[in-house]
């Protein structure tokens, strides 16, 4: 029998439980960033807060279950409050924080958070006493968007790296023997984006050393996921006795609060290597007397700038003087022009617009494979040039047009899935959504005259007005600085001449050889630069035969075409054929209307240009293929690979000796085709050559 009292506390019961709120009403949950731009590979702190009705809330049970991709985050810390609750507050926020990275730029949706919670349901009046009712409720939080920046242009030597980062170098000892080993360790520590960082960058160490070995690597985890270091540790066995450097090592890194490309370095170390029991390990290098003293040490620095080119005189320099106005006038406006066409923003979009349209009217007409699939991978080449997204290799999602993603998407299972069909209908709806989106602006020649266009070129015109005043300035004689001179000036041999003085200092004895040799290509009569050029290039090891390298004016020959540069026996040839044949012209005149002088006269000035021409073109000879104006230097030995992809290096057919001499006749991406002076041709990395007169090769 039910007692009426019993009775009643159910039914209070039944009607508190009746008036309980709809699941999770009263709890929210949202994730917080910082308030500003996020970089792709930025590590940043991530907050996921829950706001409850505290007065309702009871605790929190089991563990907080949350997918973090397209994220990669560190596990979430324990809960805390924000902040304790006033007296008589009805609202309080209990938050978790993390870390958290996107590796990829664009608008990124991640999936809401869920927690399970007691909280209060609704009370029971026991008479004598209120008893409250709780229940476990699992609450879902609101999913979280991020909008993730684009890192800008890559600087050369940039291996991933984003974040807070320092690099340390150090060996066993700084004093050792020949024939002793030395182990050399660089390491890169800090806070950033580790699951995405490919590596070290290169060291260079002297010829005089042995490496034995592939250097180790060593990864050692931090307090976090994006705490880490990375070590990389060389076994030296040194080969001759002498005081070495061990070069700096230097990393390009993005350091996202500053929003900029910064290089942390570590200084470079000074050895000590004693004789060892035996002597040296290594042979003397073959010197002759005469050059002993001249290869036994660098020369000093110089002051000022040069120029491979000579001064025109006479008639020449008056009418230059004359048309320099309206030269340097026309020059302006081309220099203005060609820099808006190239600053243009529309200029690769809409290129890639027009091979877009080229692209598909090609694929309609080709129904093999093949050459289906090559056309399908330049489309998405030049898709994501056109919508500027900054990606080789972006994911659908990357796109904000439906029915580009969709595109994008069948295109992927079409080139990578095993058996990738592409529909029918994909060219034409293709082509509707190219045709849809519309060219981007034409190019507008008016933009020529804008500031930024017009200031470049007067700021060169006051740099040449300087540099022809002859008043000297101080230089800075850092290698950084120097290296950005010679990019600006690649004709002015005494900066080539300076950074090689400062790599050599560096222990950087390829590198250095290899602006050497460029020094005194450009100006052989100066015996400075000839004595670097003997030095640094015995250092570095460059014995090649005559014809494949630049020529050593040991003997006779060498030093007679050291007489003159390559290219100015190039325009010396050219002034005696233009000699021989007046001559010949006059001897021919002479035959028509008798003037026995004037032949007599016109043969011998032909007789002398010729013989003046045979001699430019045997010392052309010597030089080999440094006297084209595409002529590199490859300043370190490595693969000439048949195409412009990263294969092992043993696969390849052609390997390139420090100081190879060659031409570009093809450039693609950061690839360039060198043409050997045997004929041999093959693909190698830019950053591995030097060009001989142009920058741009």
């Amino acid at each position: 029998m039910v007692r009426p009292r019993h009775a009643a506390a159910a039914l209070m019961a039944l009607a508190a439980l009746w008036a309980v709120p709809a699941l999770g009403q009263g709890v929210t949950g949202a994730f917080e960033a910082p308030d500003k731009p996020l970089w792709a590979g930025e590590v940043f702190d991530l907050t996921l807060a829950w706001t409850v009705d505290w007065s309702t809330f009871g605790n929190l049970e089991g563990e907080l279950e949350w997918a973090s991709e397209p994220l990669v985050a560190e596990p979430w810390g324990e809960p805390a409050l924000r902040s304790p609750p006033a007296p008589g507050a009805s609202r309080a926020v209990i938050e978790f924080k993390t870390r958290a990275m996107a590796l990829q730029p664009g608008e990124i949706r991640v999936a809401p958070a869920s927690q399970v919670m007691r909280l209060q349901t609704g009370v029971v009046d026991m008479e004598e006493y209120q008893r409250a009712i709780t229940e476990t409720r699992t609450i879902q939080g609101a999913p979280g968007e991020f909008v993730i920046r684009p890192l800008p242009a890559a600087p050369e030597g940039f291996t991933g790296a984003v974040g807070q980062f320092t690099v340390t170098s150090e060996v066993e000892a700084k004093e050792i023997r020949v024939g002793e080993s030395l182990t050399w360790r660089v390491t890169l520590s800090g806070t950033g984006n580790w699951p995405a960082i490919r590596g070290l960058t290169p060291r260079q160490v002297s010829r005089d050393f042995e490496v034995v070995g592939a250097p180790e690597l060593e990864e050692a985890e931090g307090a976090g996921l994006f705490e880490r270091s990375l070590s990389e540790t060389v076994t030296l066995i040194p080969q001759r006795a002498g005081r070495y450097v061990l070069s700096d090592f230097e990393m390009v890194v993005f350091d996202p609060q500053a929003g900029r490309y910064e290089r942390v370095q570590a200084e470079a170390i000074t050895l000590d290597v004693l004789p060892g029991p035996n002597g040296d390990l290594l042979p003397p290098e073959e010197a002759s007397p005469n050059e002993a003293e001249d290869e036994a040490r660098l020369p000093p620095m110089l002051k000022g700038r040069g120029s491979a080119l000579a001064p025109p005189a006479g008639g020449l320099w008056i009418g230059a003087l004359l048309a320099l106005p309206l030269m340097l006038a026309a020059l302006w406006g081309l220099l203005a022009l060609w820099r808006a066409h190239q600053t243009d923003p529309d200029r690769i979009p809409r290129a890639a617009h027009r091979r877009l349209a080229a692209t598909l009217s090609r694929l309609t007409l080709s129904p093999e494979t093949p050459e289906r699939r090559r056309l399908v991978r330049a489309w998405q080449a030049d898709a994501a040039l056109r919508w500027r997204l900054g990606l080789a290799a972006p994911a659908p999602d990357a796109f904000p047009a439906p029915e580009w993603r969709a595109l994008w998407a069948q295109a992927d299972q079409f080139l990578y899935a095993r058996a990738g069909v592409l529909p029918d209908h994909w060219t034409q709806r293709a082509r509707a959504a190219l045709d849809a989106l519309g060219p981007p602006p034409p190019f507008k020649p008016a933009t020529a005259l804008r500031r930024g266009n017009l200031l470049p070129a007067a700021a060169m015109a006051g740099l040449a007005l300087v540099v022809m005043s002859g008043q000297a300035q101080a230089q800075d004689m850092s290698a950084q600085a120097l290296r950005e001179r010679v990019a600006e000036a690649p004709l002015d041999w005494r900066a080539r001449h300076n950074l090689s003085i400062a790599l050599a200092a560096q222990d950087r004895w390829e590198e250095a050889a290899g602006h050497a040799a460029i020094a005194w290509l450009h100006n052989p009569a100066d015996p400075r630069t000839r004595q670097l050029w003997m030095t640094t290039g015995a250092k570095a090891g460059y014995s090649l035969e005559p014809g494949a390298s630049v020529p050593r004016p040991r003997d006779w020959r060498g030093r007679a075409i050291a007489l003159a540069s390559p290219a100015a026996w190039r325009w010396l040839l050219i002034g005696f054929a233009w000699a021989a044949a007046a001559g010949l012209a006059a001897a021919l005149y002479a035959r028509y209307r008798p003037r026995r002088h004037l032949a007599r006269a016109g043969l011998a000035v032909a007789a002398l240009a010729m013989a003046g021409a045979v001699i430019s073109a045997t010392a052309l000879s010597g030089y080999g293929v440094l006297a084209s104006d595409k002529a590199v230097l490859v300043w370190g030995a490595g693969p000439l690979r048949p195409l412009p992809v990263d294969t092992p290096a043993e696969e390849a057919e052609i390997q390139l000796a420090g100081g190879t001499a060659g031409r570009v006749d093809k450039a693609y991406l950061g690839w360039r085709r060198v043409r050997l002076a045997d004929g041999r041709s093959g693909w190698t990395r830019a950053e591995r050559l030097l060009p001989v007169w142009d920058s741009a090769n």
